[in-house]
């Protein structure tokens, strides 16, 4: 495994002695042969970064959005899990390949950050609407480390890849990537969870985070004695619980991945929403305006463009559209995967739900007028509720 991970690295460094490094790629590949270059030399890497432009820097920076990154993350966790319970090899592997993807995309930011460092000592610091950007990007990132480090024992399973990833960084970059080194060494820790184990290896008897974990943890066949109910995660989001319930939803979430999705599924509501008002705020260009206003007669293909459809959620088990139709608008709840799916919107609290349809697109919610207004949606698989937000249409 360490030698596949340094002959992907090595594969970097023969691209870039030939000089055909894509322009939309160079900063990842250039910050991450930075990053290792205690095992693969630093030969050329200036010379790369002398050759790129504030431009390139700049369409970069627009490119990135640290939150679109958060729920990657969440699914590699989910897909770690699995990797480690699945019984079949094959399956387990796609389940690890999966999942350490989303580590991998943590990891080629970092890299992009470490040559944009570089570039700026030989170009001079970025200015203007660049350097603010630059700005909040580190935060956004940051803020991200903040929420998902302390939890990165849910990494445990990809531990062998991890740590192939961890040996090749240089020794002061490997504490800034949590995502390949935090409990990378913590393998015992799963084992520990059985009830099985005979007596804790040398590693649980030193390692304080395991001793911690193992402290709060339940053995694996005995089941939280409660998970957060719709109503207590409508009453987080409406900002009406306790100091007392607050805290037992801190440290609930410490420990449940499910319920902890649920929590980042409606601050993800919450950021949906900003941005669609965001753009509803923004004028509308005359052209725009006058060629939505003609009769649909009047133009070929009409009815196809007359329809915008926006993903909203998109995960193994389900797809979450929104449509909009002239002045209406409906949501699509769609299975994926073969398993069952039931979902409720609210459009007041306190309210009945929206009564679905079944269609050939999954559970069809007609939502009305579209404009200004927003829902709520909670969506189950079987018996387990696993995502619930707002939304805006």
């Amino acid at each position: 495994m360490v030698v596949d991970a340094l002959s992907r690295y090595q594969s970097h460094r023969e691209q870039l002695a030939r000089g055909g490094l894509p322009k939309d790629g160079a900063l990842v590949v250039i910050g991450d042969l930075l990053r290792r270059g205690e095992r693969l030399g630093r030969e050329g890497v200036e010379q790369a970064l002398r050759g790129l432009g504030s431009g390139d820097i700049e369409t970069w920076l627009r490119a990135q959005e640290p939150e679109a990154l958060r729920p990657a993350l969440l699914r590699a966790a989910e897909e770690a899990a699995e990797a480690a319970l699945g019984e079949d090899v094959d399956e387990a592997d796609v389940w690890r390949a999966s999942s350490f993807e989303g580590l991998a995309a943590r990891d080629r930011a970092e890299s992009a950050f470490r040559a944009i460092s570089v570039w700026e000592s030989i170009h001079g610091a970025l200015s203007g609407d660049a350097a603010a950007r630059l700005k909040a990007l580190r935060e956004g990132f940051g803020r991200l480390d903040g929420v998902l480090e302390p939890k990165a024992r849910w990494f445990i399973p990809l531990n062998a890849q991890r740590r192939a990833e961890r040996d090749l960084l240089d020794a002061d970059e490997r504490s800034r990537a949590w995502w390949f080194t935090a409990r990378s060494d913590c393998d015992e820790f799963l084992s520990a969870l059985s009830p099985r184990i005979d007596r804790p290896g040398s590693h649980l008897r030193t390692c304080s985070e395991c001793q911690s974990d193992l402290s709060r943890s339940a053995p694996v066949e005995t089941p939280p004695k409660r998970h957060l109910s719709a109503e207590d995660l409508w009453r987080f989001d409406m900002g009406t619980l306790s100091a007392v319930e607050l805290k037992w939803v801190d440290g609930h979430t410490e420990k449940c991945l499910e319920c902890a999705q649920a929590i980042w599924a409606l601050e993800e509501g919450d950021e949906a929403i900003d941005k669609a008002m965001a753009e509803q705020e923004r004028p509308i260009p005359a052209a725009r305006t006058s060629r939505a206003a003609e009769p649909p007669g009047r133009r070929p293909g009409a009815a196809r463009h007359s329809e915008q459809r926006d993903v909203l959620e998109e995960r193994r088990e389900f797809r979450v559209v929104l449509v909009r139709e002239r002045q209406r608008a409906r949501l699509l709840v769609q299975p994926l995967g073969g398993r069952a799916v039931t979902a409720a919107v609210f459009l007041v609290p306190g309210k009945p739900t929206l009564k679905p349809q079944v269609g050939p697109d999954g559970l069809e919610f007609d939502l009305g007028t579209a404009g200004g207004r927003s829902a709520h949606l909670m969506v189950r698989v079987g018996n387990s509720e696993i995502f619930e937000r707002d939304f805006s249409f």
